[in-house]
């Protein structure tokens, strides 16, 4: 088990490496620079530009300016935010708290009510009920993030004014509230945009799930347990569901790449300032430091979602150990 860890964690080491260099060469390589808004300022000339360019090293070559980057970095030192005008430490020690509570609230959401649904589909299978909502979870999976939140914006946000549409507490009251109330004010400004999540998270798990459930109703143990006089929801979820499980294993793994995308543009749509509305600041203010922050951070909770999910299907089946 060692050597499969140290063999998942190098890999996983490599890929960061990797597109962390691919994010710098594309950041550098696009049109405009850091101070580039400057020129639109009368009181500003192409001279100060120039003079800020050569104070970060902007106009240094750019195999000069990567290895410093690498050599600042593997000091855990990720520069100066430009666009935010602080250490960019302290951007992500804001944004990236906020992200996790998205992306885990959506996971743990998402995870419990596909299950749900899922089973119930299995135990159903045939009726018209469990086809209808078989069509509506492959309907939710046809339809982007984007879309969802919108919605969600439009309807019960700003229509019905059910939520909160932005941020992540109330600006004017959140200080003056007690301990319950802060943490209830958190939640209501939480419900739209992880609501969103979820509900994509749901339907994929369902669909899985469904099929998961479907293979391990018919096995020779679960009509053992049929026999001897047990109730169907016994049968479903003490003997049929222990057994089904085993797939999502890897799925719960998987799922954070696809949240983290998601995420990007619910963050967006939601004003939460996350790490996904950070880095769509940095990249359209040409912010370089905050940019390929935030796509390392990225790459780090894809690189770690998918060793989590190999990690614990090679705990479940030894097998997978093996082969690797």
């Amino acid at each position: 088990m060692r050597r499969f860890l140290v063999v998942r964690g190098a890999q996983a080491l490599v890929v960061i490496v990797l597109v962390a260099s691919l994010a710098f060469l594309l950041v550098h390589l696009a049109p405009g620079d850091p101070f580039g808004a400057s020129l639109d300022d009368p009181s500003n000339d192409a001279t100060l530009h120039a003079q800020q360019m050569h104070r970060w090293g902007y106009d240094q070559p750019l195999a000069v300016q990567y290895i410093k980057w690498i050599g600042n970095l593997g000091r855990g030192e990720f520069g100066w935010s430009h666009s935010r005008n602080r250490p960019v430490w302290d951007v992500l020690r804001e944004t990236v708290p906020r992200t996790l509570l998205l992306m885990g609230t959506a996971l743990i959401a998402g995870m419990l009510a596909g299950l749900a649904l899922g089973t119930w589909q299995a135990a159903r299978a045939g009726t018209i009920a469990a086809r209808v909502s078989g069509a509506l979870s492959v309907a939710t999976l046809s339809i982007p993030e984007f879309l969802f939140a919108l919605f969600a914006l439009a309807v019960p946000g700003a229509r019905w004014h059910w939520f909160p549409v932005s941020g992540v507490v109330d600006p004017a009251m959140h200080d003056s509230m007690s301990a319950a109330g802060q943490a209830l004010d958190v939640l209501r400004h939480l419900v739209l945009p992880a609501g969103t999540l979820a509900l994509v998270t749901a339907a994929a798990v369902c669909r899985y799930h469904r099929s998961a459930m479907l293979a391990v109703l018919p096995e020779d143990f679960v009509r053992t347990a049929r026999a001897k006089g047990a109730g169907e929801r016994i049968v479903v979820m003490r003997h049929a569901l222990r057994n089904a499980l085993g797939p999502m294993i890897t799925i719960t793994g998987l799922l954070i790449p696809a949240l983290f995308g998601g995420a990007v543009f619910v963050e967006t749509i939601f004003s939460w300032p996350g790490i996904g509305r950070m880095m769509v600041d940095a990249v359209t203010g040409n912010d370089y430091a905050l940019a390929m922050a935030g796509v390392i951070i990225g790459t780090v909770l894809v690189a770690l979602g998918s060793a989590l999910a190999d990690t614990l299907a090679a705990l479940a089946d030894p097998r997978v150990r093996v082969e690797a």
